[in-house]
């Protein structure tokens, strides 16, 4: 892979990224809920109801967030003329199959999906910011807290 090609990679990987993020934070939510359910029982829980408040307000954050980036890598991967490019790219960064997933649902093999793969990497635009830094993407998907 040229380094261009793992930008662009890196470029699209952000809602992966993001969502796995919003996971975490579903999970922190269920841990927060549980423990609030067994210490209601014994104690005043308002300043346990105020954090849960707040990984809500963290989870709708990063919610807002992961459409934003999901709708940005779609449309920059609509910019693509070629269909079969598109499909791969919108399943592999969108949905997160991998590319024998992807090549058995195109009935293509998977070499062809690698191939076909590289080959939409090296059409679709870099976003306007030709050098896309960790920072950046870290950036995009950081909740304000």
């Amino acid at each position: 892979m040229t380094e261009i090609q793992m930008q662009k990679i890196q470029w699209l990987s952000r809602a992966r990224k993001a969502e796995q993020k919003l996971q975490a934070f579903y999970a922190v939510r269920k841990h927060d809920e549980r423990l609030l359910e067994e210490l209601a029982m014994f104690e005043d829980c308002s300043e346990l109801y105020q954090k849960l408040e707040h990984t809500l307000f963290q989870i709708q954050a990063q919610l807002s967030a992961l459409t934003a980036i999901r709708e940005e890598i779609r449309q920059m991967i609509l910019t693509l003329s070629d269909m079969q490019e598109q499909a791969i790219l919108l399943r592999k960064y969108l949905t997160y199959e991998t590319n024998e997933q992807i090549a058995e649902a195109m009935f293509y093999d998977t070499r062809t999906i690698q191939r076909k793969h590289k080959q939409a990497l090296d059409r679709i635009p870099l976003p306007s910011d030709s050098r896309i830094s960790e920072t950046t993407i870290s950036q995009n998907i950081t909740c304000e807290n």
